[in-house]
């Protein structure tokens, strides 16, 4: 019999206060664009950005050896 537990990992690489924010910043993005075809390129941009502020923050849950 297999005994072994799987350590279950984050799905997400932002952190859940970030998500929070680019999703409500998404929303407003969504409204202040809808019918307009710069909608997908203001939404790339901001999701974009959200990736490259993670990256370049670098990851914050790393234990500290």
């Amino acid at each position: 019999m297999n005994n072994v537990i799987p350590i279950k990992r984050s799905e997400h690489v932002i952190p859940d206060a970030e998500l929070d924010r680019l999703a409500n910043e998404l929303t407003v993005i969504a409204t202040r664009y809808a019918g307009y075809m710069s909608l997908p390129a203001a939404i790339r941009k901001t999701l974009s950005d959200a990736l490259k502020r993670d990256k370049r923050d670098g990851e914050t849950d790393l234990p500290v050896a």
